[in-house]
């Protein structure tokens, strides 16, 4: 009899440890999430993947490179660099000077009628990081070779499919062209990261800030003197929302990265136990308690120095492996969203669009169909309506 049962609880043993093992952790509190990304442990070749090259699999950098730890240091090194003069004794004339060629890029895209917010979003941001990173005229960036690349780069954003060799190559002629010499072969890799982040915050953002007038104000004056004193100012007599805690909010009901991985390994007799991954739950942990009362709602004066002490944001995430650019990207996002209020100003240009679904959970990629950038003009009624442009996209291009 005994050799009976054993027979069949032997098979049903080992699928109940492969579906154990194969189960997510998932991680919902800010201790918890702290306790899963601090540690560097770099020493397994899967944990590395999970860990450095969040976007791995669109094939921009060699599996073998990838699976080397010394590689990240590299990547941090170079990003380091890029980043030097937004954090050094030279700050003050670093974002002195991003503001004006961010304000030249804002001013390129600016349609002649209509433009689709997102696209004319998306052509921003990537123009400033590239005048930002590499120092490069905007003039010299044509509208049309800025279209192809971000419309490559949203193809591609959420999928799990590598570029193709020929759009590849195509989207890399032009980045050796922009960049040139040393840093080219690595800019879309540090690019890609930044412009996925960015342009969803500064959406995001101008959507917050477009109806409320002091959060507006909070910009210009911004726009005006983009020194980090100003960004961290609070208004109206400390009654009103810094430019920073406005970011910040957003970047705690939005984070960039609403989910973490990271996989385990244990030994055989132990993944009956625990699962084979974790994943650490940015969107929750960031809508917790931990930041104050009320925290699904809009508030950016909970970060507001008289408020409770809360935990720093995980927007970027945590620990040695957060992302580098994590101070240079909120003021630098700020300055887009300066410059856009600044132009979009309800006199040459407006901004349209329906109320936008803010939601947790919901995907900030998609959401804005009708928001348009209009030139004002008077309507000439004797015409047909005029169509609203995708910028230099063409709507009827699909991802390969």
């Amino acid at each position: 009899m005994f050799p009976i049962v054993a027979a069949f609880s032997l098979p049903i043993i080992i699928l109940g440890v492969c579906h154990i093992s194969q189960r997510t952790r998932i991680h919902t509190t800010v201790g918890a999430v702290h306790a899963l990304l601090e540690p560097r442990n770099t020493g397994d070749a899967a944990d590395i993947a999970s860990r450095i090259f969040p976007h791995a699999h669109l094939g921009l950098t060699p599996s073998s490179d990838v699976l080397n730890p010394s590689s990240h240091d590299t990547f941090v090194a170079e990003v380091g660099g890029l980043t030097a003069s937004f954090s050094s004794h030279k700050s003050a004339e670093g974002w002195k000077e991003l503001v004006k060629r961010a304000d030249k890029c804002t001013e390129r895209f600016l349609p002649r009628r209509d433009v689709d917010f997102v696209a004319f979003i998306q052509s921003v941001t990537l123009c400033t990081i590239l005048v930002g990173f590499y120092n490069i005229d905007p003039e010299s960036l044509s509208p049309l070779d800025i279209a192809f690349v971000t419309n490559g780069l949203n193809c591609h954003s959420d999928r799990a499919n590598p570029f193709n060799v020929t759009e590849l190559s195509a989207m890399m002629e032009r980045i050796y062209r922009w960049v040139g010499g040393e840093h080219a072969p690595g800019a879309l890799e540090i690019i890609f990261p930044a412009y996925e982040s960015m342009w969803r915050l500064a959406a995001m953002t101008l959507d917050y800030v477009n109806k409320d007038q002091h959060m507006r104000n909070a910009f210009l004056d911004f726009s005006e003197n983009p020194t980090e004193r100003q960004f961290r100012a609070f208004k109206v007599k400390d009654t009103k929302p810094s430019v920073e805690a406005i970011i910040k909010e957003v970047l705690r009901l939005h984070p960039p990265m609403r989910h973490i991985m990271r996989k385990r390994k244990h030994p055989w007799w132990k993944q009956i136990f625990y699962p084979s991954q974790e994943m650490a739950d940015i969107a929750s942990a960031h809508r917790s308690s931990a930041y104050g009362a009320q925290p699904e709602n809009f508030d950016a004066m909970r970060f507001h120095p008289s408020q409770p002490i809360t935990p720093s944001l995980l927007a970027f995430g945590h620990g040695g492996l957060e992302c580098i650019a994590k101070k240079w990207a909120p003021m630098a996002t700020a300055l887009i969203v300066a410059k856009v209020i600044d132009k979009v100003d309800d006199v040459r240009f407006i901004l349209a669009g329906n109320a936008f679904e803010t939601s947790v959970g919901h995907n900030i990629r998609t959401g804005w169909d009708g928001w348009v950038i209009r030139k004002k003009e008077k309507v000439d009624h004797t015409f047909p309506p005029l169509q609203v442009s995708r910028g230099h996209i063409n709507p009827n291009v699909k991802c390969q």
